[in-house]
């Protein structure tokens, strides 16, 4: 059900564009939670494993901090927004307009609902939006991730002009697929507060985390955050001024409170949903059997569904400041003998308790973009594995070990993020399998944040497993496949890595990842459904063959709540939590 409304969406986007304007929704049109019936009180707490690092969108890479974001920020603090099945809804925008002019620019022309007012009172206006694009996604000076996802073929920014208070016009110089969703769902920055970092040049240094603390977060999201204490957790309320209405006219959100509860790992969160400490519980493999078994008595709605988006990976650091190992990770043959020693009936059978399904490529099979036929596969198969490492230049010495061609012997630090015990397991399927074809692996795990910070700001790590949330559209992931992406970790350009001390030297771009550079760029302007359908196909081949990412397997979509909360089809694509504004407690 779900791939068909997706299918449905982006077939209905070639005969949109087909037109010269067309009105993608306008006043008529009814905003998520307009028909909700529900009741003030209560809070929710949810289980994270770690403490944010940041309270700046622009900044923040990892979960641990975007999932708080969000709160203030997303949840229909967008001028458009989602819902759990990838469909698109107004939101902040009570209409929206899309032109292809005879110069071939492409132009959306979004008019806002009046009325609406910041978490501090203030109110917002079109200079808000103008200056979200202008002044913060679209400005050099502050790279981010978005950069990467909104930029058009050939690499240049929307720019946006306002039209009045209530009425803002983003113009591409060329048609851009992927308009109305990307840029009706930035996340907007208050310009009475941000003007002046852009203005000094501290944009970046602020919001930190402890901005929470000192009450300076201000959003138009349902949930403002206001208490962080380190390692235990992180406390938002009710914005007095969030502007959705449901049904009835109330004003949501419904609950008074959204605490992340922050436990040391997996078991520890299992534990804390046993005793009611946590409301909802996104449920591991190994843990749902028992989970499920408790339901009825425990009064919790146990739930499982098909594959999710993301994806799990291991993936090698092509930039090591040590030459031996760079050249090791960059080694093609290497990549492949690793894909082929990966276990993944294992790791499906004693991680993820059967309840699992292995990748092969960067496209969900949730995707409509889903190739089954571009992928190459990599079955469990230790001799392949060992072919592999011959056609590499490997070889054996007499005890076993495998060294290169220039008797170095094979060492590396593989991590992940402690606490997660499926990917520790994984690590330790990966690390048992490459023992036996003669590597030496070391198994490291640390801090989720600190693991990120080191992936994403350093050359000192060498293999991480590690994930990524996916998407139904490919498009997201541009950040990761660019060239230039700000998550293209195993290879970063040496322009495009922000702290980084990558000598453009030692640099190496081949020809099979500027293809894919390629495919990202040119198809964002492709309207043809069909074509596009064609290039990520392409990409899925590319990425498969060559295995910058060597993925691994990927757990149902699992989840379980307290059956008093009123929590609404909760699907891979909007989880338990994409109704927030209109959750409440039933009792």
């Amino acid at each position: 059900m779900k791939k068909f409304l997706v299918v449905f969406m982006l077939l209905a986007v070639v005969a949109i564009f087909a037109a010269e304007k067309y009105v993608w929704f306008d006043e008529k049109t009814p905003y998520l939670g307009s028909d909700a019936k529900g009741k003030y009180g209560g809070r929710i707490v949810v289980a994270a494993l770690s403490g944010p690092r940041t309270m700046n969108y622009t900044v923040a890479k990892e979960t641990s901090s975007t999932d708080i974001i969000a709160l203030f920020m997303g949840y229909g603090g967008t001028l458009v927004e989602l819902d759990n099945y990838a469909r698109l809804h107004p939101a902040i925008a009570k209409r929206c307009e899309v032109e292809l002019t005879d110069e071939g620019k492409m132009i959306i022309t979004f008019w806002i609902r009046e009325g609406i007012k910041w978490s501090d009172g203030q109110p917002f206006t079109a200079d808000d939006f103008v200056f979200t694009v202008n002044d913060v996604y679209a400005n050099p000076k502050i790279p981010s991730s978005t950069q990467d996802v909104i930029k058009d073929s050939q690499g240049r920014l929307p720019r946006a002009e306002k039209v009045d208070d209530y009425t803002v016009r983003i113009i591409y110089e060329e048609p851009f697929r992927l308009a109305v969703r990307y840029i009706g769902g930035l996340y907007i920055w208050p310009k009475h507060i941000a003007e002046q970092w852009v203005k000094d040049g501290t944009f970046q240094q602020k919001w930190t985390v402890e901005a929470i603390n000192n009450k300076e977060l201000v959003g138009l999201g349902p949930f403002i955050p206001v208490e962080y204490v380190p390692d235990q957790y992180v406390r938002s309320v009710r914005n007095p001024n969030y502007w959705k209405k449901d049904a009835s006219g109330n004003q949501l959100p419904y609950l008074d409170e959204f605490v992340f509860k922050i436990l040391p790992d997996l078991n520890a969160i299992k534990l804390a949903f046993e005793n009611g400490e946590i409301d909802i519980y996104g449920v591991t493999a190994q843990f749902y059997p028992e989970i499920k078994a408790k339901a009825k008595e425990k009064n919790w709605i146990v739930g499982t569904g098909g594959p999710t988006y993301g994806t799990t990976f291991i993936t090698f650091n092509w930039n090591h400041d040590d030459p031996v190992k760079r050249s090791w990770f960059r080694n093609e043959y290497f990549r492949k003998a690793v894909a082929y020693s990966m276990d993944k009936e294992a790791m499906i059978d004693t991680l993820l308790a059967g309840l699992g399904v292995a990748q092969w490529g960067p496209v969900s099979v949730l995707s409509p973009f889903y190739n089954e036929d571009a992928l190459r596969k990599y079955p469990y198969d230790l001799d392949y594995a060992r072919m592999m490492l011959q056609l590499g230049g490997f070889s054996w010495d007499k005890d076993g070990n495998l060294i290169d061609a220039n008797g170095n012997k094979v060492e590396f630090i593989l991590s992940t993020n402690a606490g997660n015990i499926v990917r520790e397991g994984m690590c330790n399927i990966i690390r048992e399998a490459l023992g036996k074809l003669g590597m030496k692996v070391t198994f490291v795990p640390l801090d989720f944040n600190l693991l990120v910070q080191k992936m994403l700001n350093t050359t000192d790590w060498e293999a991480i497993v590690i994930g990524l949330t996916g998407s139904d559209e490919p498009q997201g992931g541009r950040n990761v496949w660019a060239q230039k992406g700000t998550l293209h970790f195993w290879n970063f350009h040496p322009d495009a890595a922000p702290g980084k001390q990558i000598k453009p030297e030692i640099y190496e771009a081949p020809d099979w990842e500027l293809e894919i550079d390629r495919i990202f760029a040119e198809n964002i302007r492709i309207l043809d459904q069909k074509k596009v359908y064609e290039m990520f196909s392409r990409f899925q081949e590319l990425a498969s063959e060559h295995l910058p990412l060597i993925y691994t397997v990927q757990q149902l979509y699992l989840y379980a709540h307290k059956a008093d909360l009123n929590i609404i089809d909760p699907n891979a694509f909007g989880g338990m939590l994409w109704t927030l504004p209109w959750i409440y407690w039933k009792k």
